[in-house]
């Protein structure tokens, strides 16, 4: 699979990927609003994100984590996820969320917006999810305005998942 927006390249989440992530995370403001003190490892990233999105493949085949890169390089501008929402004990919700995370170069250009706007697409169109969710910190205000743009809608304050206070937005398949 793979995702084509006006600029981006969406495309599945591999440990190829894993060094330019990790990249990303060595900014303390990309880390800001994710918990995380210090920058993970690459044994980190790849129980996150290649041995866990296992997981979340089972509970919904097609979900995981996808790598953005612009057309014209190769540099990693970010992971988007299309998950089940863990409960703080890790067990998995019903609720599919889209999430990102980008390196703070590209922030402020409108890209975590185009890009999550094709995932979400590919989750109502090919998924055939009827709801998608998406959690931020209440202190992060740029993931969501990113919410916002893509006409998600407030739904309440809730430290159901994660086991952290963050602010939960979804937007159904009849509003897309």
């Amino acid at each position: 699979m793979e995702l084509r927006t006006e600029r981006c390249r969406i495309t599945p989440y591999t440990e190829a990927d894993m060094p330019g992530h990790q990249a990303i995370y060595q900014s303390a403001e990309v880390r800001r609003f994710l918990s995380w003190p210090v920058p993970p490892a690459l044994s980190e990233l790849r129980e996150l994100y290649i041995e866990r999105a296992k997981r979340w493949q089972a509970h919904t085949p097609g979900s995981g984590a996808f790598s953005v890169r612009l057309h014209d390089q190769e540099d990693y501008v970010g992971l988007l996820l299309l998950k089940a929402m863990p409960y703080g004990d890790g067990r998995f919700s019903d609720r599919i969320e889209i999430g990102w995370h980008l390196a703070n170069p590209f922030w402020g250009q409108g890209l975590a917006t185009e890009a999550a706007q094709a995932l979400l697409t590919y989750g109502f169109e090919v998924l055939g999810l009827d709801t998608i969710w998406a959690v931020a910190d209440p202190n992060n205000a740029a993931s969501t305005a990113v919410m916002q743009r893509l006409g998600m809608h407030y739904v309440e304050t809730t430290d159901r998942y994660y086991g952290e206070e963050g602010v939960l937005y979804s937007i159904s398949k009849a509003a897309a």
